[in-house]
């Protein structure tokens, strides 16, 4: 019998996980369902300038709250084992490191990303900008994956964590790059311009747009939930189960 991975006992973890991750994947996918009717709904034809103008703002705020809400739900990967007892329970269910981790990651990181490629109604409205879907993509991976990070090594609060550390960074660069002005100069910025030719700039290419996003995502990622990965498999019970006395 494979110890390291087994598909039955994935599924009985899986099912297992499900049963109390449910709520929050329902509360997820009820709010996404919102995103794809809202258009629907507020940018018809005759809608007036009112209208869209409420509308566009409560899509925007809705889908910044989604994202969010997404962060939030790749971050709580592994809140099931915050508390001792309900840890205890989890990391001596009789199933592989690799089961538990990639059940749980498929639940909270994988699942919900999934209900972006759900067909919704069309309104005849796009975004044709391929820069805007190569920097969201970006975003998105790469945060989610170190959402998932934080979330494995914190385990609570991983999501504030992870955004307290890059704004810290974020001041400490600006700070730098204000007060060494020269640095912004001796920085080589040709790939800037290769990337600009290579998707274009007035009328980027979708598709190279959508590989250049995945190059760029891909490694970040897979390095990130790498790490998480080998972080969950060194968790050990610090303490015994059943003390027996001398």
């Amino acid at each position: 019998m494979n110890n390291w991975f087994n598909i039955k006992r994935f599924w009985l973890v899986l099912r297992h996980e499900f049963a109390e991750a449910w709520p929050e994947l329902a509360i997820f996918a009820a709010v996404f369902m919102v995103i794809m009717c809202w258009p629907v709904v507020f940018f018809k034809g005759d809608a007036g300038q009112t209208q869209v103008i409420l509308g566009v703002a409560g899509y925007g705020v809705i889908c910044i709250g989604v994202v969010l809400y997404y962060w939030i739900l790749a971050s709580r990967v592994f809140a099931n084992i915050q508390r001792p007892e309900r840890k205890i329970g989890y990391l001596t269910l009789p199933a592989s490191n690799a089961e538990k981790f990639y059940s749980r990651l498929l639940l909270y990181w994988i699942l919900p990303l999934a209900f972006g490629f759900i067909p919704y109604p069309h309104t005849g409205a796009a975004i044709n900008n391929a820069w805007m879907y190569f920097f969201i993509a970006v975003i998105l991976g790469v945060q989610s994956s170190l959402a998932v990070l934080f979330g494995t090594i914190f385990r609570k609060g991983g999501l504030l964590v992870l955004i307290l550390a890059e704004v810290v960074l974020t001041v400490a660069l600006v700070a730098y790059f204000s007060t060494n002005p020269q640095a912004v100069k001796n920085l080589d910025l040709a790939f800037v311009a290769q990337i600009a030719d290579y998707v274009g700039v007035m009328e980027p290419d979708r598709g190279r747009a959508a590989k250049l996003a995945f190059g760029i995502a891909a490694v970040p990622t897979v390095f990130n939930i790498g790490l998480a990965r080998i972080i969950f498999s060194r968790k050990r019970l610090r303490r015994p189960l059943v003390y027996v006395e001398q």
